[in-house]
């Protein structure tokens, strides 16, 4: 399941990936392979703390526990659009 909401606080759009059968952990390492595959700008990796991506124009934070903050976006459709490309490169 996908929530998406806008999140003040970051200004900008908060995506979150929810599982009731189990726990959500991203390899960013992986991710970020991915996206560079499909031609994304990686501006950051730290290692099982943080990926920044610049995605559509926006720069984007992608977290291991599969929250995704699309900064300075404020359509929620939008976000979730950019969050399933992210949550596309992570193995099923």
């Amino acid at each position: 399941m996908i929530i998406a909401k806008p999140c003040v606080t970051m200004k900008g759009v908060v995506v979150q990936l929810y599982s009731w059968d189990k726990e959500i952990k991203l390899d960013l390492d992986k991710v970020s392979e991915c996206l560079k595959k499909k031609g994304i700008e990686i501006k950051k990796l730290i290692p099982n703390m943080l990926l920044i991506a610049v995605m559509n124009g926006f720069e984007t934070s992608i977290y291991p526990g599969g929250k995704v903050i699309i900064k300075e976006l404020t359509d929620t459709k939008k976000g979730e659009e950019i969050a399933k490309t992210v949550y596309d490169c992570v193995d099923g």
